[in-house]
């Protein structure tokens, strides 16, 4: 019971400098150019598509990495992309989109991501997507969430060609990521999300 209790306080010694960072006024937002390909990429329902043209689509996206067996990172990732989805509401598909983005497409079929995205609740506007290997590994390096599938990506890339994108924190509040997508619609420069 000690060791529980020990494992229980480092855990959160860990994540406490992370909730301090985590608000509206002090987290980093960092605009980032980037040239995302077009690429195509398959999704949970099997449908082959063109990551700009069939997915985000002119919207903004809020695109995260990820892999279906995954334990630790990821469901606590996917978990606060819940919450933000919860939050944008009916804005959800239209507006704004989520794409999960395999980094395990050699295992990440489009059953396996299905059935993933089931127990995560994934609802309409969230697409995961997977593909050929070196596409989606070409599609992860422009993005800048190319990791080995023994790390995790602790960042997120929000917005799309037209507006451009920004990096966060994937351990950002729901209320600062729902934030900075505001901003990127209202076409705000980088200093005025402060």
């Amino acid at each position: 019971m000690k060791i529980r209790a020990l494992v229980a306080l480092a855990v959160l010694a860990l994540l406490a400098p992370l909730s301090a960072q985590d608000s509206v006024h002090n987290t980093p937002v960092v605009p980032v150019p980037l040239a995302v390909p077009d690429l195509e990429v398959v999704n949970q329902s099997g449908e082959h598509v063109h990551f700009n043209s069939g997915v985000v689509k002119d919207r903004v996206a809020v695109i995260t990495s990820f892999f279906t067996s995954c334990t630790a990172f990821c469901p606590m990732t996917q978990e606060r992309m819940a919450r933000l989805a919860k939050l944008l509401r009916s804005r959800m598909g239209k507006d704004v989109v989520f794409v999960s983005v395999s980094v395990d497409p050699a295992n990440d079929t489009p059953v396996a991501m299905k059935a993933w995205g089931e127990k995560f609740h994934i609802g309409p506007g969230w697409t995961l997507v997977s593909g050929k290997t070196e596409d989606v590994q070409s599609l992860l390096k422009s993005l800048g969430l190319f990791v080995d599938v023994q790390r995790h990506q602790s960042m997120l890339i929000i917005g799309n060609q037209k507006l451009g994108w920004r990096r966060v924190s994937s351990w950002s509040s729901p209320a600062t990521l729902a934030q900075v997508i505001n901003d990127i619609e209202k076409g705000l420069p980088q200093s005025a999300q402060k």
